[in-house]
């Protein structure tokens, strides 16, 4: 492995929900505010006041904070509801150093079936093994707040 991130394979996160594709879909984006773990996975910690994601090409996903600054994690790239959902993702980052990530949803049963990869650590520089590493576990995280919460 280099120390550009070149090598480095994507990271890849599948879970399975119990709710219709439809309704998986629309909570991953229209309701992302819901179930985002923003404590431990935002730029702003603590002051964070909401997060969202406007879904449609060219669409932000952000965070605002409780004084209603706005930090821009990422741009959705393609939108294919109720299948696909791709986007840039630099949370605390310029944009120039955004990776990319692709979101799958397939219907399984009365479920969903919902794959993750997250990709492009080439962008970071020697920032990438490091960064990689912690959004093997940081995926885990997110997507177990989206499959648990209450509000499902």
């Amino acid at each position: 492995m280099n120390e550009t991130g070149t090598d480095l394979p994507p990271v890849i996160k599948e879970i399975t929900v119990p709710w219709p594709i439809e309704r998986a879909f629309r909570r991953f984006t229209d309701e992302i505010g819901t179930w985002w773990p923003r404590q431990p996975h935002s730029v702003f910690g603590k002051r964070s006041a909401s997060c969202s994601l406007e879904p449609e090409p060219g669409g932000r996903i952000f965070e605002t904070r409780d004084d209603g600054e706005v930090s821009v994690w990422g741009t959705v790239t393609e939108i294919q509801p109720p299948d696909l959902l791709c986007f840039t993702w630099h949370p605390g980052r310029e944009p120039g150093t955004a990776q990319r990530v692709a979101v799958r949803f397939t219907a399984e049963g009365e479920g969903t079936r919902l794959v993750l990869t997250h990709s492009g650590w080439e962008r970071l520089g020697g920032e990438a093994a490091k960064t990689r590493d912690g959004y093997v576990q940081g995926w885990d995280y997110v997507l177990g707040g989206y499959a648990g919460g209450s509000n499902a």
